[in-house]
């Protein structure tokens, strides 16, 4: 698996969040530094489909109003998406340290990880 840890680091990031990231959690559970970047992923874009479905409902009720809310946080979406991206590419297979969400999420890898055993 070593040739692949690369990969799979950064195909955790990349590969339809956070679906691609809970797929790589099990496909790399033998290698912890894999194991831990797809937790980590998981996590970041799992709270971020969260933010999103929240603001959905908001716009519904408002009926339509906030909707410019949702494009907004496509945005910002997409460049958490990206920086993920980008480290995951730096980090040639090692574990990726996601600023600012990386510590407030690295309190939930470790259950996520635990997922995958």
């Amino acid at each position: 698996m070593g040739s692949n840890k690369n990969l799979y680091t950064i195909l955790a990031w990349a590969l339809l969040p956070p679906i691609g990231s809970l797929i790589f959690l099990f496909v790399g559970k033998d290698d912890p530094d894999v194991k831990y970047n797809a937790a980590e992923a998981t996590i970041i874009h799992g709270a971020a489909l969260v933010v999103y479905i929240v603001l959905w409902v908001l716009a519904l009720v408002t009926n339509g109003v906030l909707g410019v809310l949702i494009l907004l946080w496509w945005v910002v979406w997409f460049v958490i998406w990206l920086i993920g991206l980008i480290m995951a590419l730096q980090a040639n297979g090692a574990r990726v340290n996601y600023p600012v969400l990386g510590p407030l999420a690295a309190t939930y890898v470790p259950m996520v990880e635990s997922w995958a055993k």
